[in-house]
Order: structure tokens, then C-alpha cells, then sequence
């Protein structure tokens, strides 16, 4: 159960990863860059708000995977330092 979760959630930041580093990143970024002008989100073309949106979504999921990683590891190392005393 566990090795099929991992390869999902492997499968799922490989599509990520591939779509918005070929397909997101080539459009928006270059607008992240310095000060952003919000204005200039609003006359996006369809395609950039599609990549718009996976850039930041694909940002919200990993954070959220990389804190519930962070929260598994300390509550591990807390139960290993229990056990071990």
C-alpha cells in the first residue's frame, strides 16, 4: 500500500514538474521576474493562465508535500528517541 502511494505521488510530481517546466515556466516566468506587474495577468491568453495556474498549484502542492515530510520526519525521530530511551 505504501509503494503504490509512493508511486503515485512520484508520478504525480513528475507530471508536474514536466508540464510546468516545459510548458509554465517558458510562458509566465519571464513576468515573475523583478517586480511583477499584476496588470499584465489580467490580458493573459488562455494558454498563459493555464500555465499560470499549474505553476502555482504545482508551488501550493509541494510546499505541502515538503511540510507534511518535515512533520513525518520530526514525529519519527521524537518516536525513534522515545523507543531508544
Amino acid at each position: 500500500m505504501t509503494s503504490k502511494r509512493h508511486n503515485s505521488l512520484l508520478q504525480i510530481l513528475t507530471l508536474y514538474t514536466v508540464v510546468s517546466g516545459i510548458y509554465g515556466m517558458n510562458l509566465v516566468i519571464q513576468n515573475w521576474e523583478g517586480k511583477i506587474k499584476w496588470d499584465k495577468v489580467l490580458h493573459y491568453t488562455i494558454f498563459e493562465d493555464i500555465a499560470l495556474l499549474v505553476a502555482l498549484s504545482g508551488i501550493g502542492i509541494s510546499s505541502v508535500i515538503a511540510i507534511q515530510a518535515v512533520k513525518s520526519y520530526i514525529k519519527e525521530k521524537k518516536r525513534n528517541k522515545k523507543n531508544y530511551l
